[in-house]
Parts: C-alpha cells; sequence; structure tokens
C-alpha cells in the first residue's frame, strides 16, 4: 500500500495534505519546487516498487534490498543529478500476545521473532526493518510490517505542518528517533525478566532457569547484532551533514539518536554481563544444593556406622561370646542402638553439622545483589 504526504504553502499558509489508494500512485515520484513529500510503502510489492522505482529513478540494487527484508543496518549515497541516501534501520517491538505468533518467518540476518521468558510472564519481540530514501525534497520509507513508530511521527508530522516546514531530512530524524526510542520500552521489559531470572535462582533454581537464561542471552546478543552497525549509520548520517541530504541544522539531530543508540548498546551490555552472572549463580547453586546433600547422607551414614559395628561384632555366630545367654544383654544392646546415635546426633549439632548456612534466609536485596534499574 502506497500513500503520500504533501507539504506546500498556500496562500501564505503552510498546508500538508494525504493521500491513500491508486491516487497516491501517481504521485510517487519527486515533488515540484517548493513541496516537500513523504511517500511511505508498506507490506510493499513488486508493482510497488517498480512504481517508485520509476518514479524517483532507483538505483535496481537498492530496489531490490526493498523485497527482500533481511539487510543490515547499512547507508549507501547515490549521487548524480538528484542524489539520495538509501539508509537501512531497525528497531525491536513487543508484540501483544504471544498466541498464534508467526515463527517461521525468519531473515538469513537474524531471527525476525526472539523470545523472552521468566516463571511467570513470556514476552515475544518482533524485530522491525525499516528501509528509507532520502532526498533533497522527499522521503521515501519502505516496511513490510506495521510500525507504531513509523505510525505515531506519520500523524505528529501531519497534524504539525512546521515539523515538514524543516526538511525530509528533519522528518527523517523524527523518524529515526522515534524507532530508536521504541527500543527502550523492550529494554525495560527484558529487564524485569532479568531480575526475576535472577530472584528464582536464589529462591529455588531449576534446570529449566537455565534455559530461560541461554534463551534470554540469545535474544540479547540478536539485539546487538543489529543495533552495534546501526550506530555507525547514524553517525555516518551525522557526518553528512551540510550535504545534499542532509542540512547543516539537522546533522546535530542525528548525533542525539547516537547518543541513544549508544544507551540501548550499554544497556544490551549489562544484560549480557549480567546473565553470565546468572549462570555462575545458578551452578553454584547447584553445587551447593550437592553438597547440602552429601552431607545429609555423610550424616545418616555416621550415625548408622555405630548400629553397623555393634551388630556385626555381636551377631558373629561363635560359642564363646560374652553375655551370650544373659537376658539383660539384649536391653543394653537395644539401649546401645539408641544412645550411641542419640550422642552423635547431639555432638553433631553442638558442632553446627545439621544447621543451613548462615546465609540461607538473607534475601538478595539485603545482602545488596538486587540490581539497580537501567535509567
Amino acid at each position: 500500500m502506497i500513500r503520500v504526504l504533501d507539504f506546500a504553502t498556500e496562500n501564505g499558509l503552510p498546508m500538508v495534505r494525504e493521500t491513500q489508494g491508486e491516487a497516491a500512485h501517481a504521485l510517487a515520484c519527486p515533488p515540484p519546487p517548493g513541496t516537500v513529500r513523504w511517500v511511505d510503502v508498506s507490506r510493499q510489492t513488486p508493482d510497488d516498487l517498480d512504481i517508485i522505482a520509476r518514479g524517483f529513478h532507483f538505483h535496481p540494487l537498492a530496489v531490490e534490498d526493498c523485497l527482500h527484508f533481511d539487510q543490515r543496518p547499512k547507508l549507501e549515497e547515490y549521487a548524480g543529478t538528484s542524489p539520495y541516501l538509501f539508509v537501512v534501520t531497525h528497531n525491536f517491538n513487543i508484540l501483544p500476545s504471544t498466541l498464534n505468533v508467526r515463527t517461521d518467518e525468519n531473515s538469513l540476518h537474524m531471527p525476525r521473532l526472539l523470545w523472552a521468558e521468566s516463571r511467570s510472564q513470556m514476552v515475544a519481540l518482533a524485530m522491525l526493518e525499516n528501509h528509507a530514501f532520502l532526498g533533497q525534497n522527499y522521503l521515501v520509507t519502505v516496511h513490510d510490517e506495521h510500525s507504531p513508530a513509523l505510525t505515531q511521527t506519520w500523524h505528529r508530522v501531519k497534524s504539525d505542518p512546521s515539523l515538514f516546514s524543516r526538511g525530509p531530512d528533519f522528518v527523517y530524524y523524527l523518524l529515526a528517533d522515534g524507532l530508536c526510542d521504541a527500543n527502550f520500552p523492550v529494554l525495560e521489559q527484558l529487564g524485569d525478566i532479568l531480575d526475576e531470572l535472577e530472584e528464582s535462582l536464589f529462591e529455588n533454581p531449576s534446570r529449566a532457569d537455565l534455559h530461560r537464561i541461554y534463551s534470554l542471552r540469545k535474544t540479547l546478543v540478536s539485539m546487538r547484532r543489529v543495533l552495534s552497525p546501526q550506530r555507525d549509520v547514524i553517525g555516518n548520517l551525522a557526518r553528512h551533514g551540510g550535504s545534499a541530504c542532509v542540512s547543516d541544522k539537522t546533522a546535530p539531530y542525528f548525533r542525539d539518536i547516537y547518543d541513544h543508540l549508544t544507551r540501548v548498546f550499554e544497556s544490551i551490555e549489562a544484560g549480557r554481563d549480567l546473565l553470565g552472572n546468572c549462570v555462575d549463580a545458578y551452578m553454584s547453586a547447584v553445587g551447593q544444593r550437592t553438597n547440602e546433600i552429601m552431607k545429609q547422607l555423610t550424616i545418616l551414614s555416621a550415625l548408622l556406622l555405630p548400629v553397623t559395628f555393634l551388630t556385626g561384632l555381636f551377631g558373629m555366630n561363635f560359642e564363646m561370646m560374652p553375655f551370650k545367654s544373659q537376658t539383660v544383654f539384649s536391653l543394653v544392646l537395644i539401649l546401645m542402638f539408641g544412645f550411641v546415635p542419640g550422642g552423635m546426633f547431639l555432638w553433631f549439632r553442638k558442632k553446627g553439622w545439621l544447621g543451613n548456612s548462615s546465609l540461607e534466609g538473607i534475601s538478595p536485596r539485603d545482602s545488596g545483589r538486587h540490581l539497580t534499574k537501567k535509567g
């Protein structure tokens, strides 16, 4: 589907006109002088791409990239009489429901669908890819899925013509900033899941927690793989200030997006480090549980050792044994079966071998382990 936003000044007043449907196909071309145009193509088809390729005379390789959405973040500059930039960016979005999610749509670059879960919640993350052609007086965006950030920017520019009057490069800044900021709610959700996983590891670790940790770590690695080169893309846009497609006034705004992406990248790195600590904590908890079990079995064996010794010693089938025919011997032996293990039990308890670890029962918050929220 193709839709178009045109900004122009009529009778001294800024006006924004939206066109959709078949009428928008005729406007899929560079605007006349004095007009700034934004052409948005969603759920693109080969016919839609052919329309914008013929109208704007885009390079065939760039148009081919728009047909297959599995591109890495990149910035390509096409010179000529009508220069333009081809920009590929990504962002992540939390799906409203994990039911009936298409799990078979994976790109060659990375999975289009990522998962993260804890004991009480599960979230599905969708990777949204956005392609943009930034010209001197036009902006063309192509995306194959609904993008909340793009829709919000579209309505914002439509309702405020003053934003459009600052040029297509500033409109693309608004879009790129919205796409970047859309990652922060995702990181907050992943941070909550990480906190819950960390709490569960200290309370009652299970094998399922280890699978959840590695699943979350895979999600963070995939996000890092995408957002790390995207910083370079935005940094290159900031250095294009003064060029034909990015003005000197707009270039500093892209540096602000670069700072946001740096914060996102640092949050991902911090999450990966914490997940590594979670794996160590899980292994330590499992080892401690094994040691507790072995300690209990050892104490049980020690308590039964004197009973085994006494029954073995006096149970030998010899003719000349002390107290062989004495009735009192049986009572003495039974008392020894009770008093000797009981005395050993009291001695173990006095030594503190039967008590739990002194650290058990202390919450992670009290021990200073609890994470602070990412600011």
